[in-house]
């Protein structure tokens, strides 16, 4: 009789304090594998004060990519709000207006040449380049997605250029004093 008391107090204290931790340990959380690496996501505030613009062309493949994939959805979903542009002159206008941290653009419309002060982090998708295509552009751009075939790729890949758009004002804020 004891050891049920005992096991059932156990067992309550357990499920308090998982509760009102809010975190549950799971039986693999021990057996960590090195190669594997963790995932550090932003907090939704961060991605909400991240400015994201995106130029998609009706007729780029980018804009293709965009609605198959459901990216605008995804990006909203994982808290970023994009500023979606279609029209050249109007991309252009509105990139000398703000203070971007991150744009997204397909490849074949080049690399960004008004870009303001404070360039942004410029991700660019190459859905059909071939490798020569794609050794030309690395240096232009902050990261190339090529052939992306999942949403999830692009909030990893906005997450990415914004952590290090981060870490290069603190670095160059650090380095100003």
């Amino acid at each position: 009789m004891p050891k049920r008391w005992i096991v059932a107090g156990f067992t309550t204290l357990t499920l308090a304090g998982s509760a009102t931790s809010g975190v549950l340990l799971a039986c693999g959380d021990k057996f960590l594998v090195p190669s594997r690496g963790m995932r550090f996501e932003l907090t939704s505030g961060a991605r909400q004060a991240a400015a994201v613009l995106v130029f998609a062309r009706p007729a780029s493949s980018l804009a293709d990519i965009f609605e198959r994939l459901a990216i605008e959805r995804a990006l909203r979903n994982a808290g970023y709000r994009p500023t979606i542009v279609a029209n050249s002159g109007e991309f252009a206008r509105i990139l000398q207006q703000g203070n971007w941290d991150v744009v997204l653009i397909d490849v074949t419309d080049g690399p960004l040449k008004d870009a303001p002060p404070g360039s942004p982090a410029v991700l660019a998708v190459a859905a059909h380049a071939n490798g020569n295509d794609l050794a030309r552009a690395r240096p232009q751009y902050t990261a190339i997605l090529k052939s992306p075939s999942h949403s999830q790729a692009f909030v990893e890949a906005f997450d990415a250029a914004i952590v290090s758009r981060h870490a290069a004002r603190r670095n160059a804020q650090g380095q100003s004093r």
